[in-house]
């Protein structure tokens, strides 16, 4: 009887270290990516201002769809215009801005010109609760010359990193997230 119940302690102390070691530690969660938005068109429009900073009825459009190939291909602007910018991006149809105005300090649209003559100036008229621009709305004086034009939206950057500072910063993805949009076209302003 004591070699019965001697087994039947080996055995039950076996099968508890057994189950104990099969017993995993939790995994921790890992840190969720933020959701980046989800668009399939982007549409850019330039609004030639006036003298006096009035916006007029010339406009120039260009379109890009979910492949970034934009039309038309070039744009032509005048050399030392001012422009209100408009960008919309779409989401079958649906204008998404509203989502991006919503998350305003994860988001920053930058504005790089191929040539330093080719944009001058760039000003955010619309800003995010920490009265940092986003880029959605903006006022861009063009220089002179054919130029490439890249326009980037970032996400979830840190924007009071010194790189999201400039508006054409080269060095923004030192600011850390993600690029939600990056499009380039050619512009012509003789």
């Amino acid at each position: 009887m004591k070699k019965i119940t001697s087994r039947l302690a080996f055995i039950a102390a076996i099968a508890g270290i057994i189950t104990i070691s099969s017993c995993s530690k939790d995994k921790p969660t890992p840190t969720p990516e933020p959701a980046q938005e989800e668009y399939d068109a982007a549409r850019i429009q330039f609004i030639a201002l006036d003298a006096s900073g009035n916006q007029t009825t010339d406009t120039t459009t260009v379109n890009f769809g979910k492949d970034g190939v934009p039309s038309p291909s070039h744009s032509h602007l005048a050399p030392g215009g001012k422009y209100r910018t408009l960008i919309t991006l779409f989401y079958k149809g649906n204008s998404i801005n509203q989502e991006i105005i919503d998350e305003g300090t994860e988001h920053k649209f930058f504005f790089i010109p191929s040539v330093a003559a080719g944009v001058t100036n760039f000003v955010y008229n619309d800003k995010d609760k920490d009265n940092r621009g986003i880029g959605l709305d903006g006022t861009m004086t063009i220089g002179s010359g054919e130029f490439d034009l890249k326009i980037v939206l970032r996400h979830a950057l840190d924007k009071s990193k010194p790189e999201a500072q400039a508006w054409n910063s080269p060095n923004y993805t030192a600011a850390g997230g993600e690029d939600d949009l990056n499009v380039a076209f050619e512009i012509h302003a003789e």
